[in-house]
């Protein structure tokens, strides 16, 4: 008994030795999967995404109904996911039906969360890749706002949500990756940060005005890799320094209200004392110091910038990744005594756009 023991291991250490060296399962993605394979690891990544999504806990400042964060997640499909995946009333070219396996057309099969874990790590083996900002976890949730709403957007509406026109595609299908019009003509920064560079009602953040040395360093931060973002980097990677330096320029002439939409959460009264004075008990810095009305040139202005995206900014500076960048340091020391209630006042007050003198230090 125990020599046919012996027969059937060696015979199955042949068997599987000779599959795997002579390639006898055929990966061609000219030829569809055998009976019952496809269903089976289709069926294996719903239970991955399921079992991962449990585990996936949403900030409390994120709110999946906020317009701007559904316009955002909808600007970022169209550049980064439309060419495989297609979109609301626009039909996959046909170059993608050709993979093994193939980009599904999206209906809102999955829950938030999960979206946002399918976002932010991708699929081995399928080409879905994991998100570029590799640690910035708070951004793919703009994406699974939009794909939790996908069923309610026809072809017009993603456009204006995506690019705030209604002219993006004109063919039947989208156009594939690096071919001309891959991405309406003429929109550039504007499709999140608005024609008039204040960042579509809350979409990105706002850029009029902002000091030309700042943001070429930040453009620049970006291009470089110096600075994360799943949203920035793989747009600012293929600019030269002539295009950084005039979409600077672009933006730092232009003007504008910069009032900002605040959280329905935080105390913007306790978020003044703070940016303001400091707290000696808590070893926290005045923001004003730095982000006052006499600030460098290469400091940014927050003053009026919308709360959900200083919450952002300072928990990234809090807890990574921190920016590669020359003055990233200063701020991380500033965001290290910060605790959620100290980001979320700051936030309720620098959002209020305060008057010029009141974000200068209090004269002592």
């Amino acid at each position: 008994m125990r020599r046919w023991i012996y027969v059937a291991v060696a015979a199955a250490v042949i068997g599987g030795s000779a599959f795997y060296w002579l390639g006898a399962y055929n990966i061609a993605a000219s030829k569809h999967h055998l009976p019952g394979v496809g269903p089976v690891l289709h069926q294996y990544m719903r239970n991955v995404v399921t079992t991962r999504g449990w585990g996936v806990s949403m900030p409390d400042h994120v709110d999946l109904d906020d317009p701007g964060l559904i316009r955002l997640g909808a600007g970022h499909f169209a550049t980064g996911c439309l060419t495989c995946h297609g979109g609301p009333g626009i039909p996959r070219n046909p170059v993608v039906l050709g993979m093994q396996p193939e980009p599904p057309m999206l209906t809102g099969d999955y829950r938030a969360s999960e979206y946002w874990w399918i976002a932010r790590h991708g699929f081995k083996y399928t080409g879905m890749p994991a998100w570029p900002g590799e640690g910035r976890d708070d951004e793919p949730w703009a994406l699974a706002a939009f794909l939790s709403r996908y069923d309610q957007f026809d072809r017009a509406a993603f456009e204006e949500a995506a690019f705030g026109r209604t002219a993006g595609y004109e063919a039947a299908a989208v156009r594939f990756a690096g071919q001309p019009g891959a991405i309406p003509s003429g929109l550039g920064c504007a499709r999140c940060h608005g024609e008039d560079g204040l960042g579509r009602d809350g979409t990105a953040p706002k850029l009029a005005g902002q000091s030309e040395a700042w943001l070429t360093r930040a453009l620049t931060a970006y291009a470089d890799g110096h600075r994360e973002s799943g949203f920035m980097e793989p747009l600012a990677a293929p600019l030269g320094n002539e295009t950084i330096a005039g979409v600077a320029a672009h933006y730092a002439e232009m003007g504008g209200d910069w009032q900002g939409r605040a959280l329905p959460m935080g105390d913007a009264a306790r978020g003044r004392t703070l940016a303001r004075q400091g707290s000696e008990h808590g070893d926290i810095a005045s923001c004003t110091a730095c982000h006052g009305a006499d600030r460098r040139n290469d400091t940014p202005r927050i003053a009026g910038q919308d709360g959900y995206w200083i919450v952002n900014w300072l928990h990234m500076y809090r807890d990574g990744p921190i920016p590669d960048t020359p003055r990233a340091h200063l701020m991380a020391a500033a965001a290290k005594a910060l605790d959620d209630e100290d980001i979320l006042d700051l936030a309720a007050w620098y959002a209020q756009a305060p008057d010029p003198r009141e974000i200068s230090p209090p004269a002592r």
